[in-house]
């Protein structure tokens, strides 16, 4: 089967896909970036140069991993859809600096890719698993030096939401305790194909030089922001009395909801409330 000669010609892109059977699934949400202008803003935006080590999830037809070839030393491609490794094999080839991994991104051992520092992952993130794979990276043991990604607007609009929005969350304060982060801007669905039924954003995370407050238990601090937002409805008194520990060592007004806490006010209330380890 004859690979088209571009991957941003949409008509060359559906004929080679009807060519070879393949239909773009939603339970992998794939929608196959296809507008080179803005592939080139992404990568502008995540500032990779000739030094840098990548990993791009969900590379899927190849466009951003074109890009990212002719600005990075190296690149890993992490691709879940078997049909979609050949496709890659297959448009490069014997490329040394691509490393390509069928494998699941949600299943990854992410400090064994993302160390020795610095990595920066740039990526059209699959949707249906951006928000997993975005907390995931921001783990202290892993996080990478940026992160520039599509992802649905919606998660944009979560990682970006003050204390009391409606979709401040844990995702927020999770993304938001290890990088400081921005909206690149909104991407049409015509970039897309198919085009995506939600609206789609452009983000830059990098990786804060300082955490915003000093923890003494991280480890705590996850499993206490975790537990107060699978029931952001009750106040915090109830949730500290339903997670076992004491509120006496804290000046914070525990009649407040989990999502009025900035982060540094999630870090106090850790602080007062765990056990100083050894």
């Amino acid at each position: 089967m004859d690979l088209p000669s571009s991957l941003t010609r949409p008509g060359e892109v559906r004929a080679y896909l009807k060519d070879i059977q393949f239909s773009p699934g939603k339970s992998l949400g794939q929608n196959f970036l296809i507008d080179a202008n803005m592939r080139d803003l992404i990568l502008d935006a995540s500032e990779t140069g000739p030094g840098d080590r990548v990993v791009e999830v969900g590379p899927g037809l190849g466009v951003m991993t074109e890009g990212l070839l002719a600005r990075a030393r190296h690149v890993l491609a992490i691709e879940l859809d078997a049909r979609l490794v050949d496709h890659l094999q297959q448009w490069f080839g014997d490329e040394p600096r691509l490393t390509l991994r069928h494998a699941d991104a949600t299943d990854t051992d992410w400090p064994a890719e993302t160390r020795p520092d610095p990595v920066r992952v740039v990526s059209n993130l699959p949707y249906s698993v951006g928000s997993r794979v975005l907390y995931d990276l921001a783990a202290p043991d892993c996080a990478p030096l940026t992160i520039t990604v599509m992802v649905q607007r919606d998660v944009a609009d979560r990682l970006l939401a003050p204390p009391g929005d409606g979709v401040y969350g844990l995702l927020t304060v999770r993304m938001a305790w290890a990088y400081e982060i921005r909206r690149v801007r909104n991407v049409p669905g015509t970039c897309f194909l198919p085009p995506p039924r939600v609206g789609s954003s452009v983000v830059h995370l990098t990786r804060r030089a300082q955490p915003l407050a000093e923890l003494q238990d991280p480890a705590h601090f996850e499993r206490l922001v975790k537990f107060a937002f699978t029931q952001r409805r009750k106040q915090l008194t109830a949730i500290l009395r339903d997670f076992g520990v004491e509120t006496s060592g804290t000046d914070l007004d525990l009649h407040r909801r989990p999502e009025t806490l900035a982060p540094e006010e999630w870090a106090a209330l850790s602080n007062a409330t765990c056990e100083t380890p050894p």
